[in-house]
């Protein structure tokens, strides 16, 4: 399958769209040639009290041809929204006027124009002429769209410290063959998004970390952008160093293919598990720690990316000292930190470079500061802004914008359910097909009567995935092969829940579904767990038996939510067929620490309740927990749920062991923590499940004076002990807090606003 993905380029040599960037990003771009190309300290100004200058700097300025240029010097960008205008010398009435003044008061010795218009050589001159004949102007340079294009194509840096310009212009004239077909294959990745992308911090501070450390990981929570700063700095390192770039899967994947004889950036995606903490991929990571350390020192660079609330648990797993760069390079996207220019930038770009029509735009800008300030506001949400797809039957007001932003997964299943009934078909082929659907498109017959079900056809199926790409859909390259896949997570996530609100569909869901998220959406037979998404009935549980087949069970995360799955959304029926199914089952069942933690316990307690456990792995369950109460210790037992596992006699018992064995030798095991304390972790946090389980037994004891005191000294010389190692401890500091961001973005509030041409 053929698809074109990039711009139009008109003539011989490529042109970058700068019409398509907006004034302000114009501008922007054109400050960052001076300051980063041409090697000038450029002060840049408010928009509405620039005094005529966009820009300027003070000095000595040698262009590469020779002659050396001093004393003061502004700059001016000229912007227009249209492709093909030249300028003209009556388009310069202001900035005319303004130059005057600026000269009288000695300001521009040296005035440069920038303009993405066309120039001509004939224009240029008259212009140059009446600039020059001003008094106080000594010099005049005009840069049009073609020079700065060409400034564009010579200067890999710039392009990689404004990378919005890799979807702006024909990336083969720039990059060699084997470099353009990576370039292509990560901007497919994201279709016409990319020449959207605006520069933030997180995007500075990961390409620093890139430069320093050969290594950034990126957070953030979910339709925050992680992956678009990732493709910006995988072109970037393609273009920059001629680093080639491998999309890893995992650490195998990587040791796979890292080459000490080749210059290689490593992309590795939602490295610790896509929406749950991957526990299988956090100790592969960690040990295959040395080998990106040795990348690294060859000259590698790279980037991982995770939801920064999956990597807080995957760092119990981790050997960062192993990865010292993993600390020194992390950066946290924070959507509700985004500067306010950050915010209408990104907004700008989508609604300026969507597809809404031009009346729907001008609608929209009046309320556009509203929806960037918005406190749920995202990236993602900007996009379908901009996108008349989730727009249908919109109605502008500030009531429906807050409702827009404020609740995208509700106004998102509503468009599904609106879709035709071809559309709802090839998002249901696509789902069925674990979210990547092979291009050019062949169906199975069961995913034919599937699609029947929904009244839709495969003629049905290949129109409507044309129509959705973009939207709710993209036809993506990887490994050289197309295939069609969700744009964003979220969507897949809303036809789920479309689907499984309706019974005669379930076959679908159940056949679609991601196993990580069936296993958390549904209940086998009902069992009173509230905001259960789908009910299976008993006709339906060998369809669920066999897709539990191919859960990784290798992986600890799939094998804990699989645990979950059987301990509360599992009636007794589901259970007990399953036992007879896969007879070892039980006995692959282990106790261990820290009770209340640990999933295998959770399915003891359940069968146990369902007389489904046999007596000899009960006996050996309760055997175990009593030497957990003392050795560790954990006071998990005492939870109720588990103490039902044993009789009373049997926990009476092991109250009594605990007074007499574990009490009295509560100094022993305070010093046993300590010396396993390797000074890392936060003491107070080290110490927690210490002093968690004396609290539950001085509250069991709570009658025992004898008891009560020992506990009580006990987490006495806890908490010294806490402060003694506290005071070791390297304090949190408060450098880069946001308080002097927004204090900033304060003083540099404008009164232009950023979207006077977003309709034009």
């Amino acid at each position: 399958m053929t698809k074109s993905i990039l711009p139009i380029v008109q003539g011989g040599e490529v042109t970058y769209e700068l019409h398509s960037l907006g004034w302000k990003a114009f501008q922007n771009l054109c400050l960052t040639i001076m300051g980063e190309v041409w090697g000038q300290t450029v002060q840049g100004f408010f928009d509405s009290h620039d005094g005529g200058r966009d820009g300027a700097f003070h000095g000595t300025w040698t262009p590469v041809g020779g002659e050396a240029f001093c004393g003061t010097f502004t700059a001016q960008c000229k912007f227009t929204a249209k492709a093909d205008k030249c300028l003209q010398l009556s388009d310069l009435k202001d900035e005319f006027a303004k130059a005057k003044r600026l000269a009288t008061r000695k300001l521009a010795d040296n005035y440069i124009l920038f303009t993405n218009a066309r120039l001509t050589g004939s224009t240029e001159a008259e212009i140059r002429h009446a600039f020059e004949e001003i008094p106080g102007i000594k010099r005049f340079a005009a840069f049009g769209c073609d020079r700065i294009s060409q400034i564009i194509r010579e200067s890999s840096r710039l392009r990689m410290l404004v990378p919005r310009v890799y979807g702006l212009g024909d990336l083969s004239q720039i990059l060699d063959q084997r470099s353009y077909d990576q370039a292509q294959e990560i901007l497919s990745a994201l279709g016409e998004d990319f020449a959207k992308f605006i520069i933030t911090d997180a995007y500075r501070e990961s390409a620093k970390a890139l430069v320093e450390h050969g290594f950034v990981l990126l957070l953030g929570e979910p339709a925050c952008g992680k992956s678009t700063i990732a493709a910006a700095l995988a072109l970037g390192a393609l273009d920059e160093w001629e680093c080639s770039t491998v999309k890893v899967r995992d650490a195998d994947d990587f040791v796979k293919h890292s080459n000490p004889h080749e210059k290689q950036f490593f992309w590795v995606d939602d490295a610790f598990g896509p929406t749950q903490i991957d526990w299988g991929s956090a100790f592969a990571w960690s040990q295959a720690f040395p080998h990106i350390n040795a990348a690294i020192y060859r000259g590698a660079k790279v980037l991982f990316t995770s939801r920064d609330y999956i990597y807080q648990a995957a760092r119990r797993h981790l050997k960062e000292s192993a990865l010292p760069v993993m600390k020194e390079s992390q950066v946290v996207i924070h959507v509700e930190n985004l500067t306010k220019d950050e915010r209408e930038q990104i907004l700008y770009n989508h609604i300026r470079l969507g597809t809404q029509s031009r009346e729907f735009k001008a609608k929209l800008k009046p309320f556009l500061p509203d929806v960037a300030a918005h406190e749920r506001f995202s990236p993602e949400i900007a996009r379908r802004l901009g996108n008349p797809l989730f727009t249908k039957g919109f109605m502008v007001s500030k009531f429906g914008l807050d409702n827009f932003v404020a609740k995208p997964l509700e106004l998102l299943c509503e468009i599904i359910n609106t879709l035709d009934d071809g559309s709802r078909s090839a998002l249901a082929l696509v789902f069925m097909r674990g979210g990547m659907l092979s291009s050019p498109v062949q169906m199975s017959e069961d995913e034919d009567q599937a699609i029947a079900r929904l009244g839709g056809s495969t003629a049905d199926v290949l129109n409507a995935l044309k129509s959705l790409d973009g939207g709710l859909l993209l036809n993506s390259l990887q490994g050289g092969d197309y295939a069609w896949r969700f744009k964003h997570p979220t969507v897949r996530d809303a036809f789920a829940a479309v689907v499984a609100e309706n019974r005669d569909l379930m076959d679908i869901y159940l056949a679609g579904a991601p196993l990580d998220k069936l296993v958390e959406e549904v209940s086998c037979g009902n069992v009173g767990v509230e905001g259960i998404k789908v009910i299976v009935p008993l006709d339906r549980y060998d369809a669920v038996m066999t897709r539990l087949e191919s859960f990784d069970m290798k992986k600890w995360y799939n094998k804990s939510a699989l645990h979950r799955f059987f301990s509360h959304r599992c009636d007794r029926e589901f259970l007990r067929r399953y036992i007879v199914q896969y007879p070892e089952f039980i006995s692959s069942l282990s106790v261990r620490a820290y009770l209340y933690a640990v999933s295998d316990v959770d399915v003891l307690v359940r069968l146990h309740e369902f007389a489904l456990l046999p007596e000899p792995e009960r006996l050996l369950a309760v055997a175990t927990i009593r030497e957990l109460a003392i050795d560790v210790p954990d006071s998990g037992f005492l939870r109720e749920d588990i103490r039902r596992l044993m009789t009373r006699d049997e926990l009476t018992q092991l109250l009594e062991h605990v007074q007499t064995t574990l009490l009295p030798n509560l100094d022993w095991h305070i010093e046993q923590w300590r010396d396993n304390y390797n000074g890392d972790d936060d003491p107070e946090v080290y110490f927690d499940d210490l002093k968690s389980a004396l609290q539950d037994y001085g509250e069991e004891f709570e009658e025992n004076e004898f008891a009560t005191e020992r506990i009580a000294k006990a987490l006495a010389n806890i908490d010294l002990l806490i402060e003694e190692l506290q005071s070791e401890f390297p304090e949190m500091s408060d450098e880069g807090s946001s308080f002097s961001k927004r204090a900033q973005e304060q003083v540099q509030d404008s009164t232009r606003s950023i979207f006077d041409d977003v309709d034009l």
